[in-house]
């Protein structure tokens, strides 16, 4: 009976065992996934169903929100691989998750196969007892021993690590409470009445944000101060905007806020954006965007023309200023830039610099005072692709000749222009839309002269599919009023 009893016994443990390292290894499987699948496509999913397949684009209300493009860009990395050693610390989760499907496997396989192991307890038990030797007794206490080391340090596991994760959770807990409700400095409340988006990093000895808009009118400021900026985080600070600023000096500070992703200037006189303030490939290696909005400046300021620029700087917008030329001291700083919009502004010749740049994909030059273009501007255009090419509000009156071979145009927008003709290249070069609305083509001109995919703005869907204009004045200007 006793036999029978110990088989039993040990078989019910056998089971239990089995039943307890499936149910530790489903829950890690289950975080696993979760880290590695589950997570990621709870962030980029709600993204994905806002991109415009269509434009190849997202909304403007998420490119150009002060809180939510940086949000779509820094929790998409989570998504992405963005180097070798970033794709391989992603691929441990799945990697785990992997390991641990292939240990459920080999569990419920060997639940399948016969005991061994009971069929030998059996036979031991059922031999006849012999008489024990010295030998015999010796190795029984060592194992005694053994065992009792064996259980010893299993107690001490079992206080130690517990221990060790509890005294964590309270430091992670202290430094959590401490970056949280801890004030940094009681100079900051200006900085803070202004600060978008706080942010609580752990031992940090400065007042940390990331999104500011520096308001000079609720400041009472011409410009800000040299030392405005000091108490500022300089690793947390990813987008600043300088707003109604009548004599504004762009301060050299900036140079140390290593995170930076845009710098947006509304409303305001330029004065002065020195080298010594200018942003640099070493030291802002993470900006993205440069933007002018309702800047009076008389040209390109310096800070945004010393090479070498940021390698990911790539977005340059010009919105209601008073420039009125694009000189030749840009090409070489803006190699890298892919979008310029030169928007509302005093242009009367056309910038045939900016056809030198390499990679640029995407010019606006809409509502300037551009009549003609240089024969050769299309001709000798440094780069073989536009997504976008708007001349739209300008008194153009005639098209340059382009080459046709490995040259390309997505969208072409010539809207409001004195245009009465259209130059053979368009009907080849142009692969989506031309947008001719409220130009004299379109306006009574010779049907014949326009082509079959051009919008004429005969309804409210024929117009340029990318708007009137590519930065979204209407969209930002209630969040810059003099009260913001």
């Amino acid at each position: 009976m006793q036999s029978g009893s110990d088989t039993r016994s040990y078989a019910l443990l056998r089971t239990t065992s089995r039943s307890i390292r499936i149910v530790v290894v489903v829950v890690d499987t289950l975080i696993a996934i979760g880290t590695a699948i589950i997570l990621p496509s709870a962030i980029f999913l709600p993204y994905a169903l806002k991109f415009d397949y269509k434009n190849v684009s997202f909304p403007d209300s998420l490119l150009y929100g002060d809180t939510t493009f940086l949000n779509l860009v820094l929790e998409n990395r989570v998504f992405f691989f963005l180097s070798w050693s970033n794709a391989l610390i992603k691929a441990v989760p799945h990697l785990s998750a992997f390991l641990c499907l292939r240990s459920i496997a080999t569990i419920l396989k060997s639940a399948n196969r016969p005991d061994s192991t009971a069929a030998k307890l059996d036979a031991r038990l059922a031999a006849p007892t012999v008489r024990t030797s010295s030998i015999g007794l010796r190795t029984i206490r060592a194992l005694s021993r053994a065992t009792t080391r064996v259980h010893n340090s299993r107690r001490l596991h079992r206080i130690v690590f517990p221990m060790a994760f509890a005294i964590t959770g309270g430091v992670v807990l202290i430094l959590h409470l401490k970056a949280h409700y801890t004030a940094v400095n009681e100079n900051t409340g200006p900085i803070e009445d202004m600060c978008l988006q706080q942010m609580h990093p752990w031992l940090a000895s400065n007042f940390s944000c990331a999104i500011l808009n520096y308001n000079c009118f609720r400041a009472d400021e011409l410009s800000p101060r040299p030392d405005s900026l000091s108490w500022l985080e300089r690793g947390v600070l990813r987008r600043i905007t300088f707003m109604h600023c009548p004599a504004l000096v762009v301060p050299s500070v900036i140079r140390e806020f290593s995170s930076l992703m845009g710098i947006e200037i509304w409303n305001s006189t330029l004065l002065k954006w020195g080298k010594e303030a200018a942003v640099s490939a070493p030291l802002h290696q993470n900006m993205l965007f440069i933007i002018f909005v309702f800047v009076n400046m008389t040209g390109i300021p310096a800070g945004i023309l010393t090479p070498p620029l940021p390698e990911l700087l790539t977005d340059l917008e010009f919105i209601h200023t008073n420039l009125t030329a694009i000189t030749e001291d840009v090409t070489n700083p803006w190699s890298g830039v892919r979008i310029v919009y030169i928007e509302h502004s005093h242009l009367d010749i056309f910038p045939s610099v900016l056809m030198h740049l390499p990679v640029l994909s995407e010019l606006s030059l809409i509502n300037n005072k551009i009549e003609t273009m240089p024969r050769d501007a299309l001709l000798t255009a440094a780069a073989t692709y536009y997504y976008d090419l708007s001349l739209s509000r300008n008194p153009l009156r005639e098209l340059p000749d382009a080459r046709t071979d490995n040259f390309h145009i997505s969208y072409l927008s010539l809207e409001f222009t004195q245009l009465t003709d259209l130059p053979a290249w368009v009907d080849t070069v142009v692969w989506e839309s031309v947008s001719l609305g409220g130009s004299p083509l379109c306006d009574g001109g010779d049907d014949t002269k326009v082509l079959l995919f051009a919008c004429c703005g005969k309804g409210d869907q024929d117009w340029d599919p990318l708007g009137p204009e590519r930065y979204p004045i209407h969209l930002m200007q209630p969040f810059r009023l003099l009260s913001s």
